[in-house]
């Protein structure tokens, strides 16, 4: 039964897909923004959506909750217009014209260190922006690797492997951790491996976020600390039809291997940086921001008028 569940969730999945595929370009993003927008309308009541508004409150990005909503539902619009531009995306910008679309902000040590590879880069970032149309600008100059959770549904996880969804990205199976040759793949190519770190961590590193106290996942932090790998904290942004910019948050952070496992302390308090280097990013967009998930465990919302 769960494999035949599958296969019709592939067939509607891989219909919709071959539908989209002939709406104009222009309109990619912004058919798939009014979904995501009235999906959140039609769902507002329900604990998820109120989750959504509940983190902008407690991270102190509205006055309001009126305007907590409107931040939360163009998040939610913001993540389905970008999938559905993700569709089309990776056939316009290539590795020949990428510099028309996109624009770089971030120290000169930053952008030398991403564009001209001496060795392997760790890039830390969150569920933020059009991260799925930054590979193209990144792997014009080295492979990318990214940890990342696969489907549940193996129809569908091929299907996505064989339409190149990620762009050529070099996907490591979040359940396998940093081992195998993958791994070993991503040091002796020069590759930039891409680690998103936002969500709640019941073990991470307790840090500050948005002036709250919360638990990161600490795995930038020590893959950094035992590879000695250079660390970049950033994000892609979307900043109109096909137009983006990628961010990267000071200098990048550089660090000798540790000798043996890496100290707790010390794991802790360069994962309290990151997550600062990554707020600053997430305040240039919030509305580009996951909203959604479960970031702020324990801490109510305060309140606040309703308008």
């Amino acid at each position: 039964m769960k494999r035949a569940l599958h296969y019709v969730e592939y067939l509607l999945i891989a219909g919709l897909w071959w539908l989209y595929r002939i709406v104009p370009v222009r309109w990619a993003y912004p058919v798939g923004w009014g979904v995501g927008v009235g999906l959140f309308a039609l769902l507002r009541r329900t604990r998820r959506a109120r989750t959504a508004t509940d983190n902008v409150l407690i991270a102190g990005l509205a006055a309001t909750r009126r305007e907590a909503e409107r931040i939360a539902r163009h998040s939610v619009g913001h993540f389905a217009g970008h999938v559905c531009e993700a569709i089309r995306v990776a056939h316009l910008i290539t590795r020949a014209n990428w510099r028309d679309h996109v624009t770089l902000e971030m120290t000169p040590a930053a952008e030398r260190l991403l564009f001209h590879p001496e060795g392997p880069v760790i890039l830390a970032t969150g569920h933020l922006g059009s991260w799925e149309a930054g590979i193209t600008a990144i792997t014009s100059v080295r492979p990318m690797f990214a940890v990342a959770r696969l489907m549940d549904n193996p129809f569908v996880q091929r299907f996505l492997e064989r339409r190149n969804f990620r762009g050529g990205a070099t996907i490591i199976p979040k359940s396998h951790g940093f081992t195998g040759a993958a791994m070993r793949r991503w040091q002796r190519e020069k590759g930039a491996l891409t680690i998103l770190f936002d969500q709640h961590c019941g073990s991470g590193a307790p840090v500050p976020f948005f002036g709250h106290t919360v638990q990161v996942y600490t795995s930038p932090a020590r893959l950094h600390l035992r590879t000695g790998a250079p660390l970049l904290v950033g994000g892609f942004l979307r900043t109109g039809p096909l137009r983006y910019k990628m961010v990267a948050i000071g200098d990048p952070i550089l660090a000798a291997p540790a000798e043996g496992s890496p100290h707790r302390a010390a794991i802790d308090a360069l994962t309290g940086e990151l997550i600062h280097r990554l707020e600053a990013v997430i305040r240039m967009a919030p509305e580009q921001y996951l909203w959604l998930h479960r970031r702020f465990r324990g801490i109510p919302a305060p309140n606040v008028p309703e308008r």
